[in-house]
């Protein structure tokens, strides 16, 4: 299974849900709730592979300063890093 493939976006109960879809049963991993704009960055991200490509979306569509955009972009994809979710 590819690494894009294997975390996958859902939305239930009102929230987003980053599932990892590749567990086997031993070790299970709890989805991660995420606010809408993090399920934005990841599924941008998820077929744009840069930083700066989903800041720059990011800023286009819904009006963020450029700026403020990459360091959310950037802000976000860390914490996913630092909980063991692997982006490359």
């Amino acid at each position: 299974m590819e690494i894009k493939d294997r975390y996958q976006m859902r939305r239930a109960a009102g929230l987003y849900w980053l599932i990892d879809m590749d567990q086997n049963g031993v070790y299970w991993r709890e989805p991660v709730a995420v606010k809408e704009s993090g399920a934005y960055i990841w599924k941008h991200y998820r077929y744009l592979r840069s930083e700066t490509a989903v800041a720059e979306e990011l800023s286009r569509e819904r009006g963020v300063p450029a700026q403020e955009a990459l360091a959310d972009v950037r802000c976000f994809l860390q914490q996913l890093r630092e909980q063991g979710i692997a982006l490359e």
